[in-house]
C-alpha cells in the first residue's frame, strides 16, 4: 500500500501547491510562450490559432450543458492563453537592426562613418580600454538634412577625462561607423549579438577620441526621475571619493552601497569571486533585503496587528525604493525592489501570505514589461535563489533538532538558520553557476558565515559615511569604522579564497547535463519536504546518468585531434587540440598575455576539456613530435598551415 499511496500523496501536494499559488501556473505558461518566441518564432504563430480553437471548444462544451467537462477543457485553454500572451509580448518587444531608423542616411553604416545625434541612456561605465554607455539615436544626418530616428546603440568611447565626465541624459553628436554586434563567430563562443538584442540594443559603435562632442546645455531639456537618480548616484560616488578611505576601500564602498563597480580593484574582485561572495559587491536582492530588514528593526517593539503591519511595511517600502533611487535605479536593483515590494505588500495584507504567489506575481510583471529578462542571468539567479530559500531552507533546518527553550542555543539556532539559508540558495543556483560560468566555489559557506551576517552593519556604516559631514567628529568616526570593516571583509575574503581548492573551474555542463542536475536537485528537495521514499533513488539514478555523460565527454576529448583558427580582432591565434592538451600559436601580444583572447577561446577550451596549454609565439622554433613550428609554418599531424598569410590578414 505504501507504493500506491506515495504517487497519490505527490499528486495531492502538487495540486495543493498550484492551488495556493495560482500565479505559478500563470507565470510558467507566460514564460513558456516567451521561450517559444525565442526558439520557434514561426511555429509559435500557431499558438493564437490553437487558443481560438480551444475557446470555441470551451464555448461548445458550455453551450451543451455538460458542466463536468467544462473544468478539464477550461484549464488547458487558460494555459494556452497565457502562452499565447507570452509569445505575443516577446514578439512585440523583439528588436531588429532597422527599428526606429530612417530609410536613408544609416544604410551606409557598414561602409563609412555616419554623423548622428544620440542621447545617453545611462552613466558611462569603465571598460578595459574604453568607456561603455548605452544611448538612443535621435537623428541621423544624410548629407543634406537631419532625419529623426529612435534606435538604441551601444557606444564605446575613447578613454579620456572628457568621456569620464559624461552623465546620463547628455546629448552627443557622433561621427563614427555603426556596426551590428558580432555573433558567435568562434566555436562555442558567447553570442554577444543575441545578448544585446535581448537588451534591446541592435547596434554598437566605436568612437575615436575627437569624433564626438557634447552639445551645450544638453541636460537642461532632459529631466525626470531616472535622470535625477543617476545624478544622485554620481554625487554620492564623488562624496565617497572625497573621503580619507584608501582607494581600494572607496571602490568597495561604492560597489556595496551604490552598485558602482568602476573603481573596484582587480585584486578585490578576485578575492570576493574566489570566496563565493561576489553577490556582496553587486547591488541586488541581498542588499534590498538588508535595507528592508534594517528598516524593520525600528518596529521591533510592535506586534502583529494589521495597522502595525501596515505601518512597518510602509516604512520598509519607502526604504526599499529610497535605496533603489540612490543606486541609480539599475535593472538588478529594480527587479529586487519589485520582488520585495510585492512580498511586503502581501505581508501587510495577510499575516501569513503565500510568498510563492507574490514572488510569481512580481516575475510576471517584470516579464510583461521586458520579456528578454527571462534570458537575463541576473534575473534567473535572483528568482532561483529566492525559490531555493522558500523550498529548501525549512527542510534543512528540520534535519537538526535544537532545544528551542534553552537560551544558550539562540546563537546556535541563528548560525544554523544562516547556514540553511545560504546552502538552499547556493544549491538551487549551482546548476546555473555550472552552465554559465563553469565553476563552483567550495568554501562559500565559510565566507557567507563570516561576512554576510555583518553586511547590514557594513552597509549602514557606509551609508553613514555618505550622509554625515566629513569635517564632523561623527563623520571621522564613521570613516574610520568603515575602513576597518572593509579591511576586515577584504581580508576574510582573501583568506577564504586562498584556501586549497577554493574554486573548481573549467567544469563542463551541457544543456542536457544542466537539465539532469536541475531534476536531481528538485527530487532531493521533494524528498526532504515530503519524506517520500522514491525521489532519493531516482535522484541517484539521474546523477549516475550525469556522471556517465561527463565520462563520455572526457573520453571523446581524450581522442580529439583538431585545429581551430580564432577570429580575434587583429590578433593571430591558432590552437591545436591534441587530446586534453593544446598548443596555442599566437602573436607576441597574446603570447605575453593569453587573457587578451580569453573571450574568443574560453568556450572551445571548456568544450574540449583542455587541462593544459602550451603557448607558442609565432616566430619561435618548436618541435615535440606532435606539433612543429618553424619559420611561420605550423605542422600538426597531417595539417600544414602557413601562418604568415593569416598574420597579414589579421593585421588588415
Amino acid at each position: 500500500m505504501a507504493d500506491i499511496r506515495q504517487p497519490a500523496r505527490l499528486t495531492e501536494a502538487v495540486a495543493q501547491l498550484l492551488g495556493r499559488a495560482p500565479m505559478l501556473r500563470v507565470v510558467l505558461a507566460f514564460a513558456a510562450g516567451i521561450g517559444c518566441a525565442e526558439l520557434f518564432p514561426t511555429v509559435g504563430m500557431l499558438l493564437p490559432a490553437l487558443v481560438a480553437l480551444m475557446a470555441a471548444g470551451v464555448a461548445a462544451v458550455g453551450a451543451s450543458g455538460r458542466v463536468r467537462w467544462l473544468t478539464p477543457a477550461f484549464l488547458p485553454f487558460l494555459w494556452l492563453l497565457f502562452m499565447a500572451l507570452g509569445f505575443l509580448t516577446a514578439t512585440h518587444h523583439r528588436t531588429t537592426p532597422s527599428d526606429g531608423l530612417p530609410a536613408s542616411g544609416w544604410c551606409v553604416a557598414d561602409r563609412e562613418p555616419v554623423l548622428f545625434s544620440v542621447r545617453l541612456a545611462d552613466t558611462p561605465r569603465q571598460a578595459p580600454r574604453t568607456y561603455k554607455v548605452a544611448a538612443r539615436v535621435e537623428a541621423v544626418y544624410d548629407g543634406t538634412t537631419w532625419q529623426e530616428a529612435d534606435c538604441p546603440v551601444l557606444l564605446y568611447l575613447h578613454k579620456d577625462s572628457s568621456a569620464a565626465a559624461l552623465q546620463y541624459g547628455d546629448r552627443l553628436v557622433v561621427h563614427a561607423r555603426p556596426q551590428r554586434p558580432d555573433s558567435s563567430i568562434n566555436p562555442y563562443q558567447f553570442d554577444y549579438r543575441r545578448y544585446l538584442l535581448r537588451k534591446g540594443i541592435a547596434w554598437q559603435c566605436y568612437v575615436a577620441l575627437e569624433a564626438w562632442h557634447r552639445q551645450p546645455d544638453s541636460l537642461a531639456s532632459h529631466r525626470g526621475l531616472l535622470a535625477w537618480s543617476k545624478r544622485v548616484q554620481r554625487h554620492l560616488v564623488q562624496r565617497l571619493q572625497a573621503t580619507t578611505l584608501s582607494q581600494q576601500h572607496k571602490g568597495m564602498a561604492a560597489a556595496l552601497l551604490l552598485g558602482w563597480r568602476d573603481d573596484l580593484e582587480p585584486s578585490t574582485l578576485l578575492h570576493f569571486r574566489q570566496a563565493g561572495i561576489m553577490h556582496l559587491l553587486c547591488v541586488s536582492g541581498l542588499h534590498v533585503g538588508i535595507v528592508a530588514w534594517l528598516a524593520g528593526l525600528l518596529f521591533l517593539f510592535m506586534g502583529k496587528l494589521r495597522w502595525q503591519r501596515v505601518l512597518k511595511g510602509s516604512v520598509q517600502l519607502l526604504a526599499i525604493w529610497g535605496f533603489t533611487f540612490v543606486t541609480g535605479m539599475a535593472p538588478s536593483t529594480l527587479r529586487a525592489a519589485v520582488m520585495f515590494s510585492l512580498l511586503r505588500i502581501g505581508y501587510m495584507a495577510q499575516q501569513r501570505p503565500m510568498v510563492l504567489n507574490n514572488l510569481c506575481t512580481s516575475a510576471l510583471l517584470l516579464l510583461f514589461v521586458n520579456p528578454g529578462l527571462l534570458f537575463d542571468v541576473g534575473f534567473q539567479f535572483s528568482y532561483t535563489a529566492v525559490v531555493g530559500i522558500l523550498a529548501l531552507q525549512d527542510p534543512l533546518r528540520s534535519l537538526v533538532k535544537l532545544p528551542f527553550e534553552k537560551r544558550w542555543t539562540a546563537p546556535v539556532r541563528y548560525v544554523w538558520k544562516l547556514v540553511c539559508l545560504t546552502l538552499s540558495a547556493q544549491f538551487f543556483c549551482m546548476p546555473l553557476q555550472l552552465y554559465y560560468f563553469h565553476e563552483v566555489y567550495i568554501w562559500f559557506i565559510i565566507a557567507n558565515l563570516l561576512i554576510v551576517p555583518f553586511a547590514g552593519l557594513l552597509l549602514a556604516t557606509v551609508l553613514a559615511v555618505v550622509l554625515l559631514p566629513q569635517a564632523s567628529g561623527l563623520g571621522h568616526a564613521a570613516v574610520w569604522l568603515a575602513g576597518q570593516e572593509l579591511h576586515a571583509a577584504d581580508g576574510l575574503a582573501a583568506w577564504v579564497g586562498g584556501l586549497p581548492c577554493a574554486v573548481l573551474d573549467n567544469l563542463y555542463c551541457s544543456p542536457f547535463m544542466f537539465v539532469l542536475l536541475a531534476v536531481a536537485l528538485l527530487l532531493v528537495t521533494l524528498f526532504l519536504r515530503s519524506r517520500l521514499r522514491w525521489p532519493l533513488p531516482v535522484a541517484a539514478a539521474v546523477l549516475m546518468v550525469e556522471a556517465v555523460c561527463l565520462t563520455v565527454v572526457n573520453m571523446r576529448a581524450a581522442h580529439r585531434h583538431e585545429v581551430v583558427v580564432y577570429k580575434a580582432d587583429r590578433h593571430l591565434a591558432v590552437e591545436c587540440f591534441d587530446g586534453r592538451h593544446s598548443y596555442l600559436v599566437c602573436d607576441s601580444v597574446v603570447a605575453r598575455n593569453p587573457e587578451e583572447i580569453r573571450f574568443q577561446r574560453e568556450g572551445m577550451v571548456n568544450h574540449c576539456r583542455t587541462l593544459s596549454t602550451t603557448v607558442l609565439p609565432v616566430d619561435t622554433v618548436f618541435n615535440d613530435g606532435r606539433c612543429a613550428l618553424q619559420d611561420g609554418i605550423l605542422c600538426f599531424g597531417e595539417e600544414r598551415i602557413d601562418l604568415s598569410l593569416k598574420r597579414k590578414r589579421s593585421r588588415r
